[in-house]
């Protein structure tokens, strides 16, 4: 029988794809290169190939695990910080470095005996050679600040939200499991799409319960009801 003109098309691919070397000019090593650096969520680089990408991603972990997102949005909240906080880190480095460079150009050009003297000049002709590139790190220093504390704010916003939905839902579910009891029913919070188990529910209406006995205690000094009738049932000490 004679091979279908799919079965040869996918057979001449496999022998094409067998005798592909990647990219052999510098362009398309560069942009293979650029390839594993693109960031999951945005597709955008923020890895420059001479950068640490061992440390970068340890650096976008710490992020989330610190401010611990859920969802896409606040996900994507916390990616923004985090490489924004990266790229601020590196215009602190640029600038450092530039400093540096400065300070080896025009220190043997500089005459002076207090090493501290001899420094500021050669740093302040460091200054005035590299005056335009500093101001646009710093324009750029600016925008990314911007950039940053509007993440911050959308993330905080998106977790307050998200906080204050998860607080309605508890009181909802309390009121149910009231009822369910009451009935002698048998319930449990997943069976009408809470999203949290029977274990956090207790656990919330527990902490609920002690924060407004201690609100009464703070107030009125009145201990709980069940502390005063263990107190009340307690036997006397004996007299010494």
């Amino acid at each position: 029988m004679n091979p279908s003109p799919s079965t040869g098309r996918a057979a001449v691919n496999r022998q094409n794809a067998a005798r592909s070397t990647g990219p052999v000019t510098p362009e398309g090593k560069r942009r293979a290169c650029l390839n594993a650096l693109r960031h999951g969520l945005t597709g955008q680089t923020v890895v420059l190939p001479e950068d640490d990408l061992a440390a970068y991603q340890k650096h976008c972990a710490q992020f989330h695990a610190e401010l611990n997102p859920k969802g896409l949005l606040e996900t994507k909240a916390v990616q923004t910080i985090a490489d924004t906080s990266w790229r601020l880190d590196r215009i602190r480095a640029m600038e450092n470095n530039l400093f540096s460079l400065g300070f080896h150009e025009f220190s043997s050009e500089l005459a002076s005996e207090d090493p501290a003297i001899h420094a500021a000049l050669a740093q302040a002709k460091s200054l005035d050679s590299r005056g335009d590139l500093l101001a646009k790190l710093s324009l750029y220093e600016q925008r990314l600040n911007r950039t940053l504390e509007k993440a911050k704010t959308e993330l905080r916003q998106l977790q307050k939200e998200r906080a204050a939905a998860r607080e309605q839902a508890l009181e909802s579910a309390a009121q149910i499991r009231n009822l369910k009891e009451a009935l002698n029913q048998p319930w449990r919070p997943e069976q009408h799409g809470f999203e949290f188990s029977s274990r956090e529910l207790n656990i919330w209406m527990d902490r609920r319960e002690i924060a407004k006995q201690a609100v009464k205690f703070e107030i009125y000094g009145s201990l709980p009801v069940e502390e005063q009738e263990e107190e009340e049932t307690a036997p006397n000490s004996p007299i010494t």
